[in-house]
């Protein structure tokens, strides 16, 4: 899927909607990372918070083919391993490709929801 500005925007207002908040980009990622964790709503710490925002964005980059799962730490969390460098990204281009991924992640999670 190709990104577009309008997809992007359709995505945040379904993330909006769904979670009745104004859904922003750090929002997203820290609702990916907290599906992806499995630890449901609960109270973070801001540093816990900041983690996991940190696990959406690397579950994503796994999605694009620049991570690789390699297991599980001790505290239960997904480690993961560079394949393609992400450091090489500008951030512009990384926020894109991250976007995109979005799309096509909430697209997967919200459509059974919408049905």
């Amino acid at each position: 899927m190709e990104y577009s500005e309008e997809s992007w925007n359709e995505t945040v207002l379904k993330v909006s909607k769904h979670f009745k908040v104004t859904a922003e980009f750090d929002f997203m990622l820290f609702v990916i990372g907290i599906q992806e964790l499995g630890t449901g709503m609960t109270k973070y710490s801001r540093d816990e918070k900041w983690d996991i925002i940190n696990l959406g964005k690397c579950c994503l980059l796994a999605q694009l083919g620049y991570l690789r799962v390699t297991g599980k730490d001790r505290d239960n969390w997904p480690e993961f391993e560079e394949i393609k460098s992400v450091k090489s990204l500008s951030p512009t281009f990384q926020k894109r490709i991250l976007k995109q991924a979005m799309i096509v992640y909430f697209d997967q999670v919200l459509k059974p929801l919408e049905q």
